[in-house]
């Protein structure tokens, strides 16, 4: 069998992620065991955990790859991603965690009470939540794919929604921690490890060199979409080695003289419109996303909340900054073999694995199984986290408060479990049908969403006193309506929606729609809940949550 070293290592890699779910079988009886590990993560582990929640395959493999293919201005995907961790730590974080207790509902329902804006959480937590895991598992097929050609896609992208499924119906939130910070490491060490033995190998020892070499490159898009691909890998063909494909990717500037470099900004996001939307999906995407808030109910309190938020921060500037090295230095060394591929309009899978790639061609076989449990890593981290995050939202949020709030510990971690498979099966389908897209670009469009629905509703629930019941459901109803609607004309190839031109994220228009109709609908109501309450409890500094003696936690609905 090829790549037979890659394989082995991947295979220890996952073997590893079942046994850490296995041994946190203990702690899975128990509704607050599973659904937030009864707050018992310490902080330094949940921070770390967060880290490799959030970087998932679209940080690890989409943002170097499109780098890869399109240059720097694919950058702007993980500035926008880090970016929004400052709001989270300085604005949400510890709000949040006083306010709450298993679910971002859970902190709104402190505040208004009631079941429609509960069941509206539940109906975007769901569309995020399975549209995010959609490209964790393209990433996978993609991966597996890379490994053993001869298989099916879809094989390969039920395989990775099946082990996703059963660590979490396995381990709870007490695994997917286990698992995130141990998934962290390893996607920490490969991008390391991939930085190092470029700038060794081919860059003088200096990483900066890798700027200055890509400032006299253009892309291999750019080569494809000037027709001049065929011209390249007649003199540079696929195969060639590393030496080769720089060689390739300096002789396109020669034959394409006028054209802008690898570092040039503006060149793929072509107009202010579409660089707007991008930014401000991304930058309000992650205080929307539940799946990364859900993790302030793992710790104590707020102060270990923030604190996991600020390694986090750290932690993601440091890996953000490896993946413009990585991605760069991977199209100068992949140059032809990325021509080709996207000269045969296979650019998903030249995105996808290119990283890959460029472990294979930096030190082979073992190298490229490091990179590959990286990846692989990354991706699992994420999916258990929005696995994790989904079953808790239909278990707790639907079942238990909405349908039975008679029903025992055992029928709501039973219910749970069971959202688990039957989430994974709709996203393993989706992931079928969008098998050719970027992985990145489908994140940043769910952070879109993201920013168009939990994240104007969190915030003015946080920090307006005047925001009212009907402004919440305003605010979600049309934030969610627009951002979908743009989203879904995007993928249907539409060039406006009523006179509006339909841009690459669609936050532009859903979050000013949604903020407006919250605002709108807030001045023209009253009902501002239990505002006196829930400020208190948000925002007192005093250490108010841990005054229970259940570190900030209260008794469950009935």
């Amino acid at each position: 069998m090829d790549n037979i070293v890659a394989i082995s290592i991947l295979a220890v890699g996952m073997a590893t992620f079942f046994l850490i779910g296995i041994y946190s079988r203990r702690w899975t009886s128990s509704t607050a065991e599973f659904y937030v590990a009864g707050g018992h993560i310490p902080w330094k582990l949940n921070g770390v955990a967060m880290f490799s929640n959030y970087a998932s395959a679209a940080s690890f493999l989409g943002v170097a790859g499109a780098i890869a293919l399109f240059g720097i201005d694919n950058w702007w995907l993980a500035l926008g991603f880090f970016a929004a961790w400052v709001v989270v730590v300085l604005i949400l974080a510890s709000p949040l965690r006083r306010s709450g207790k298993y679910t971002v509902a859970d902190a709104l329902y402190e505040r208004f009470t009631g079941s429609e804006i509960r069941l509206l959480t539940i109906i975007a937590g769901l569309t995020i939540g399975v549209l995010y895991l959609v490209p964790q598992l393209v990433g996978a097929g993609h991966l597996f794919n890379l490994l053993v050609p001869g298989l099916d896609y879809f094989i390969w992208v039920a395989i990775a929604g099946g082990i996703t499924a059963v660590i979490v119906v396995m381990g709870g939130m007490r695994g997917t921690s286990y698992n995130q910070a141990f998934q962290g490491i390893i996607i920490f060490g490969a991008m390391v490890l991939l930085l190092v033995l470029s700038v060794v190998a081919y860059f003088n020892w200096n990483p900066l060199e890798i700027l200055t070499e890509s400032d006299s490159v253009v892309t291999p898009t750019q080569v494809v979409e000037e027709g001049v691909a065929g011209q390249v890998l007649a003199e540079y063909p696929t195969d060639s080695d590393a030496t080769a494909g720089m060689a390739a990717a300096k002789a396109s500037m020669e034959i394409l003289p006028d054209e802008p470099s690898a570092l040039t900004p503006g060149v793929n996001v072509k107009d202010m419109l579409n660089q707007l939307s991008l930014v401000l999906g991304l930058f309000l995407g992650v205080v929307g996303l539940p799946h990364v808030l859900i993790r302030l109910y793992t710790v104590k309190d707020a102060v270990a909340a923030r604190k996991s938020t600020e390694l986090t921060i750290v932690s993601l500037a440091i890996f953000y900054t490896m993946t413009l090295f990585v991605g760069l230095a991977a199209m100068m060394l992949l140059f032809p073999l990325l021509t080709d591929l996207i000269n045969q309009g296979e650019i998903g899978k030249a995105t996808n694995t290119a990283v890959a790639e460029l472990g294979r061609l930096l030190g082979g076989e073992l190298l490229l199984g490091i990179v590959l449990a990286g990846a692989m890593a990354a991706i699992l981290s994420s999916a258990v986290g929005l696995l994790i995050q989904m079953t808790t939202t239909v278990a707790h949020d639907g079942y238990t408060v909405l349908l039975r709030p008679e029903s025992s510990e055992q029928q709501r971690v039973f219910v749970a479990r069971m959202a688990g498979i039957v989430l994974t099966v709709v996203a393993v389908a989706l992931s079928v049908i969008l098998k050719e897209e970027n992985v990145a670009q489908l994140v940043g469009l769910t952070f879109g969403i993201a920013a168009s629905t939990f994240a104007p509703v969190l915030l003015m629930t946080v920090w307006w006193v005047r925001y009212t019941r009907e402004g919440v459901v305003a605010t979600f109803v049309v934030g969610l309506f627009v951002s979908l609607l743009f989203t879904f004309a995007k993928y249907s190839g539409w060039d406006d929606v009523l006179g509006l031109p339909v841009l690459v994220n669609p936050a532009l228009y859903g979050v000013p729609a949604a903020f407006a109709a919250g605002i709108i609908a807030s001045l023209l109501t009253k009902d501002v809940g239990r505002v006196d309450h829930f400020m208190h409890m948000a925002h007192d500094r005093e250490g108010k949550e841990s005054s229970n003696g259940n570190g900030g936690q209260r008794p469950a609905e009935s």
